[in-house]
């Protein structure tokens, strides 16, 4: 159960509620304003319970479990696609919950990309870093019919915007934060903060490296990884945590 239907149940029981003190002569509060509430709270008690057996039933403590029961009355969905992937499971749920992680991914295993201009995969071109970040197999790695480059600076976690640009406009332009060299005020800073650096004796900065084109990593790039929140602006799907857990899982099973 998600936070829609919590809304749903809550937006119904208002309005029942509304409409009765607006006609009493419909006389339905009587028995829609009590079933509604009944409804709201054990529709999502069914759902921890389910999350509490099955997280019990693949290794989780009672205290674990009941966490998850939590987590599954809250928003059920989180458990499947995030506590659920950590537990001690067998090869028969791994291999349903990688099937069924498609609707999620578009791809038809974790450790694919799926390019969102072309709609096409590209099997094979991921991989994970200690454990907790993701790279590209090899590079360059590109879309093999659009050309889109994916282990870009726009896609990196090393890559910082430029001040006063937003993600849902404007992020062509940044910095790296793991290669760094001296660089003239001039390139680096808007003309009015140039000239007040210069004032102070300043004519250049030791800072990240300018990255003029985000879709052009610079030759000397080594530490590429890859960023789930800032592949979401193109709507690259399930790039962020769920796709590390998911790709532990298929480790498991090769």
């Amino acid at each position: 159960m998600t936070w829609h239907w919590h809304l749903l149940f809550f937006i119904g029981w208002i309005s029942v509620g509304i409409i009765s003190s607006s006609f009493p002569t419909l006389n339905i509060s009587f028995l829609f304003f009590p079933l509604i509430p009944i409804f709201w709270v054990s529709v999502p008690i069914f759902f921890a319970g389910k999350a509490f057996v099955y997280s019990s039933h693949h290794g989780s403590s009672l205290f674990s479990a009941f966490i998850n029961a939590i987590i599954g009355f809250s928003h059920y969905p989180k458990f499947l696609w995030s506590r659920r992937l950590t537990l001690k499971l067998p090869s028969n749920d791994i291999q349903t919950i990688l099937k069924e992680s498609v609707n999620i991914t578009k791809v038809s295993a974790p450790d694919s990309l799926f390019c969102p201009f072309c709609n096409i995969e590209i099997p094979q071109a991921l991989r994970l870093v200690s454990g907790e970040n993701i790279t590209t197999t090899k590079r360059p790695i590109q879309c093999p019919r659009c050309g889109l480059r994916f282990d870009c600076c726009r896609y990196c976690q090393n890559y910082e915007v430029s001040g006063g640009q937003g993600w849902m406009h404007e992020n062509s332009r940044g910095k790296c934060k793991v290669i760094k060299e001296v660089q003239n005020i001039d390139t680096l800073c808007d003309p009015s903060m140039a000239n007040r650096l210069r004032d102070m004796g300043w004519d250049s900065l030791y800072t990240g490296l300018s990255i003029p084109d985000n879709f052009t990593p610079p030759d000397r790039c080594r530490q590429f990884m890859l960023d789930g929140e800032k592949a979401k602006i193109d709507h690259i799907p399930g790039m962020g945590k769920i796709r590390i857990l998911l790709m532990k899982l298929q480790k498991k099973l090769d």
